[in-house]
C-alpha cells in the first residue's frame, strides 16, 4: 500500500512536469493524488470499485479546488494531474483485448463497467465544482491569504 502511494506521488509529479504545470503546484498535486489514490484503494479493498472511483475522484477534486483557492491558481492545475493514477486504463485495455480475441460479450461487459467508472469520476468532479462555485466565500474564506 505504501509503495502504491509513493508510485502515485511520483507518477503525478512527472505527469504534471510533462504538462508544464507550475513548479509550486507539483508537491500539492502529487500529495492530492496520493490521498485520492488511498481513498480509491481502500474502497477497492472492500470490493466497491465504482464507489472507489467516485470517492477517490471526489477527494482529489475537493482538495484540488481548495488548494487552488489557497495558492491562487486554477483548479485544473491540481485536479488534472492528480486524477491520472486512478483513471481506469486497465478496463479500456481489457475491453480492446477482448474485442481482438472476438469475445464480444465480455468486451461489452468490461466496456460498460469502465464507462460507469469514468462516469462516476466525471460526476465527482462536476459535483465538487458545482458545490464550491455556488458556496459563499465565507465558508472557505479563511483559506485566502
Amino acid at each position: 500500500m505504501i509503495i502504491d502511494l509513493i508510485c502515485s506521488f511520483i507518477a503525478t509529479w512527472f505527469f504534471a512536469l510533462v504538462m508544464n504545470a507550475p513548479k509550486k503546484s507539483l508537491v500539492f498535486s502529487s500529495l492530492i493524488a496520493s490521498l485520492g489514490y488511498f481513498v480509491y484503494s481502500m474502497c477497492v479493498n472492500y470490493n466497491q470499485q465504482i464507489i472507489g472511483f467516485f470517492l477517490g475522484t471526489l477527494t482529489i477534486s475537493l482538495l484540488g479546488e481548495l488548494c487552488a483557492r489557497k495558492v491562487k491558481m486554477p483548479a485544473t492545475i491540481f485536479v488534472f494531474p492528480a486524477v491520472v493514477p486512478i483513471v481506469p486504463g486497465l478496463g479500456l485495455y481489457q475491453m480492446m483485448l477482448e474485442f481482438v480475441q472476438n469475445d464480444i460479450y465480455e468486451a461489452l461487459l468490461t466496456g460498460v463497467k469502465t464507462l460507469l467508472n469514468i462516469g462516476a469520476m466525471a460526476i465527482a468532479i462536476a459535483l465538487v465544482s458545482l458545490i464550491l462555485t455556488k458556496t459563499p466565500n465565507k465558508i472557505y474564506g479563511n483559506l485566502k491569504k
